[in-house]
């Protein structure tokens, strides 16, 4: 008698032991799935939180050259500050994304100028000779 509940129940439990098993590697799955992004959107926030703290840096260097450096080359020696510092953090950034973030960084760092520069955009706007159209031509 014990031996034929023994064959009856050795399959049942062989099929719960397997589903159990399957349900497992499902779950697993998913979590990982859902733990690798959840690392791969911190890293990406980490990673661009760094970038501008060293944007940031880059444009008061800069900005520090600014009686021997002008206009472009000023430019450049922030870049070329931002590149080597975040390639000795590991990180490889595009030029222009470093340019947008020394951009940034400096419209945040000097917004009066900012201001002034959009009132003399406005300026010459509006004194445009009145022969001009509103498309800019004769």
């Amino acid at each position: 008698m014990a031996q034929q509940l023994t064959d009856l129940l050795t399959p049942v439990i062989l099929a719960l032991a397997t589903a159990l098993a399957g349900v497992l590697t499902v779950l697993i799955h998913a979590a990982k799935t859902s733990l690798i992004a959840w690392i791969q959107a911190r890293t990406n926030a980490a990673q661009q939180e760094i970038i501008m703290k060293v944007a940031s840096e880059a444009m008061a260097f800069a900005e520090t050259q600014g009686l021997l450096l002008k206009g472009q080359e000023k430019m450049n020696a922030a870049i070329a500050y931002a590149a080597n510092e975040l390639q000795t953090r590991g990180l490889n950034v595009t030029p222009d994304k470093l340019l947008a973030a020394i951009q940034k960084a400096w419209m945040e760092y000097n917004p009066a100028q900012n201001k002034a520069d959009k009132a003399m955009d406005m300026k010459e706007f509006d004194t445009a000779p009145a022969s001009y159209n509103k498309a800019g031509s004769v």
